[in-house]
């Protein structure tokens, strides 16, 4: 069999295989999956620690984790990431704009603080979504019981 013939016919493979393959499931939690990690979060989070965060889906850069939060946690700012909240239940406050209070280094891409100044609150509760562009404060200072969220990561270029 000649190199070109041999060439032709694995490229015709190739193709074939390539058609014929199944795309790849996006990643996808379903309510029932998103609930099940809540409970697990309440079951593993510790007397006085304010939150606990578990991987929900994740896709190249972008990620999305389930925040479980029992009380008030420190405030952040992502330079190169925006931030997007949805509340899956619960309620709190969320402070954001401002200044951190007592600012530190977290790495190169983020900042945290023991608060923040100036900002603007509004209480968020289940059902809602938030976007916090990247380099705004961001704070969760109080919440009622308990308060579920899913947070995405936006990078942003």
């Amino acid at each position: 069999m000649s190199m070109r013939v041999l060439a032709m016919l694995m490229a015709t493979m190739i193709a074939g295989t390539a058609m014929a393959a199944e795309p790849a499931p996006l990643p996808a939690a379903t309510a029932a999956e998103i609930a099940a990690l809540a409970d697990k979060a309440a079951a593993a989070i510790k007397p006085g620690q304010p939150l606990l965060a578990l991987p929900l889906l994740g896709f190249g850069p972008h990620r999305a984790v389930l925040e479980y939060r029992q009380a008030g946690a420190p405030a952040a700012v992502h330079k190169t990431q925006a931030e997007i909240f949805h509340v899956v239940s619960g309620a709190g406050q969320l402070v954001t704009g401002g200044t951190l209070d007592a600012a530190r280094a977290v790495d190169a891409a983020n900042e945290s603080g023991s608060g923040i100044s100036g900002g603007n609150s509004r209480r968020v509760a289940a059902g809602d979504m938030i976007v916090v562009p990247s380099g705004v404060p961001h704070w969760i200072p109080s919440v009622e019981g308990r308060l579920v969220l899913i947070s995405v990561k936006v990078p942003m270029p």
